[in-house]
């Protein structure tokens, strides 16, 4: 059994450095354009595919620790970093070219933040590549944030790389109580930032400030899992109420951890969850996967990150795990 215990952000770069050894950075140019896109992989090709789609500030990175660990147990995984867009539609028709890159005709996609936004509006676009959605800490309308931005969205596309690179900074949490793995997340997510481009910077904010809603999903909402970490996000709670109102017959999980980057700062749980949800998507998936032995042999340690500790003012969501016999 595999645990990945985060103490400081020089920790995760030191993961993240043996990481990298054994699984280099690959790129895909998209044919006819100027955009390249650039993606880990791990796991064996005829597995089930999971692709993770990174939020507004992150890179394909962000989710090291989710392709180490799925890819170890049988899953074919790919955490994609996606070029510059200016619109959704486009995006989508990025993003279709890219899944042909890789030969995978329908995925699992696995999107936090901006990214579980455009991993929506590829679903009801074209629905027959979308197997099921994973929303870490998403939304399914930009429409706040452009309420927010005001009239500064519309020089997004002007603004020097230098001032749009502090402006993403300054979203990323400072203050105010925070886990000490989330800060050290939100820390490693900062550095990360240097490296995207001025196009990139401008086009990740301007599609968050887009001022449009997904379209209703062709896909069933029991494939479909929402994780939410405990405590408050960069996301507005009517964001956060509006995904699980568009999704009641969705999976719902308040994580233990706090902050926007879970996956960072307690990885373990969020892989955990990940596994659930394919179990449940993907039925051919064997129940003990990646765990070894029988059920009843796992110990309270392996499936303590598993449990969902819904507020009272969420009464009205039912526990989706509670008679899972994996947790």
């Amino acid at each position: 059994k595999n645990h990945v215990l985060v103490t400081s952000s020089s920790s995760i770069s030191s993961d993240f450095g043996a990481f990298r050894s054994a699984c280099p950075l690959k790129k895909f140019a998209q044919p006819h354009t100027h955009l390249e896109w650039s993606y880990f992989e791990a796991g064996p090709t005829d597995g089930n595919t999971l692709v993770f789609l990174h939020g507004t500030s992150s890179t394909a990175a962000a989710f090291f620790y989710q392709v180490m660990s799925l890819g170890e147990k049988g899953y074919h995984v790919i955490s994609a970093q996606y070029p510059a867009f200016s619109t959704p539609a486009e995006w989508c028709k990025g993003f279709d070219r890219f899944l042909d890159a890789m030969k995978c005709r329908a995925v699992h996609i696995i999107g936090a933040g901006l990214g579980g936004f455009l991993a929506q509006h590829f679903a009801a676009k074209y629905s027959p590549r979308v197997r099921s959605l994973v929303l870490c800490n998403s939304f399914a309308s930009t429409y706040a944030f452009e309420s927010r931005a005001g009239t500064w969205a519309s020089l997004i596309p002007v603004m020097p790389s230098a001032f749009l690179r502090q402006a993403m900074q300054d979203t990323l949490p400072q203050g105010g109580f925070m886990e000490l793995s989330a800060k050290q997340a939100i820390d490693w997510v900062g550095l990360q930032m240097n490296d995207l481009s001025g196009d990139d910077l401008a086009s990740r904010l301007s599609l968050n400030c887009s001022g449009c809603q997904v379209a209703p999903l062709p896909l069933e909402n029991n494939k479909i899992t929402i994780l939410e970490s405990n405590g408050e996000t960069m996301v507005p709670d009517e964001l956060r109420r509006q995904l699980k109102l568009m999704y009641q017959g969705a999976c719902f999980a308040e994580l233990k951890s706090r902050g926007d980057f879970p996956y960072l700062s307690r990885p373990e749980e969020v892989t955990l969850f990940i596994e659930v949800h394919m179990r449940r998507c993907s039925p051919t998936e064997p129940a003990t996967a990646g765990y070894g032995g029988s059920p009843e042999l796992w110990s309270d340690q392996d499936v303590l990150a598993t449990h969902v500790e819904v507020p009272a003012r969420r009464e009205v969501w039912k526990n989706p795990f509670e008679d899972d016999d994996l947790l």
